[in-house]
């Protein structure tokens, strides 16, 4: 009973111990990766018709830390982690690598090297980029009516969904200086939709002739997808200006 029970005991330790490490992965390649550039924000310039100009995010990873013991280094690349291609240089002709961000979320990147002798090593590198939309119309004359900002939703790469929404209108209400119409106060309303249509948040304020307001509303753990800002102005013929931002922030 004894030699059986011993006879067990060794099959178990060997069985264990073979498991011991079995994932683990060795390179004769030592990496490093010094990034630069995030986390920022990509800037959506919106005009009154909801167009987009796009200010990029330029993020750079540079490479000269790498160093290989099993040959000449040959190519460094880059997965950005937005679903955009595969990115890489020869290692001979640059150590850096440098990828313009067009949308923003919270992306995985991989960043590897391969050398002459086969050997090839990664490492995954994560990238946060917050999304920033801003409407201004500003003018002497001020417009009649101000337009409403839609807040783009974030690339569906994105492994995180936005922490928080910062929302900042400002609207100006222009002096006149013509007699005819005379000077009036306008009536503006913010009304925040989530992108099921909800009404999420709402403000209504009247601003004096030549005077100035801002609303801000903040929302925690906002919904994904896109969010509109409505701002209307109940006063015909009184023009204003605004300048509104608002941030997806993670």
């Amino acid at each position: 009973m004894g030699d059986k029970l011993i006879t067990i005991l060794l099959a178990f330790s060997f069985v264990f111990s073979g498991c011991i490490g079995g994932d683990e992965q060795s390179s004769a390649i030592d990496i490093s990766v010094e990034m630069s550039g995030a986390p920022d924000s990509i800037h959506f310039i919106k005009d009154a018709t909801n167009g987009s100009s796009i200010e990029e995010m330029e993020v750079s990873f540079d490479f000269t830390g790498t160093e290989s013991s099993g040959g000449a280094l040959t190519e460094f690349w880059l997965e950005p982690g937005d679903g955009s291609p595969r990115m890489s240089t020869n290692a001979a002709d640059s150590k850096i690598l440098i990828r313009n961000y067009e949308s923003y979320g919270m992306f995985l990147a991989e960043a590897g090297a391969n050398d002459s002798g086969e050997n090839s090593i990664h490492e995954e590198i994560t990238i946060t980029v917050n999304g920033a939309f801003h409407l201004n119309q500003t003018s002497p004359t001020g417009v009649d009516e101000p337009a409403d900002l839609h807040i783009d939703s974030m690339n569906v790469n994105s492994i995180q969904s936005p922490a928080r929404l910062e929302i900042s209108s400002t609207i100006t209400n222009v002096e006149n200086f013509a007699q005819f119409p005379p000077p009036d106060d306008v009536e503006i309303t913010w009304q925040l939709f989530d992108p099921s249509g909800e009404l999420i948040a709402t403000h209504t304020q009247v601003i004096g002739e030549g005077q100035s307001y801002t609303w801000t509303h903040n929302e925690e753990n906002p919904m994904d997808g896109g969010w509109n800002l409505i701002i209307g102005d109940a006063v015909d013929e009184e023009n204003v200006n605004q300048e509104t931002t608002a941030l997806m922030i993670f």
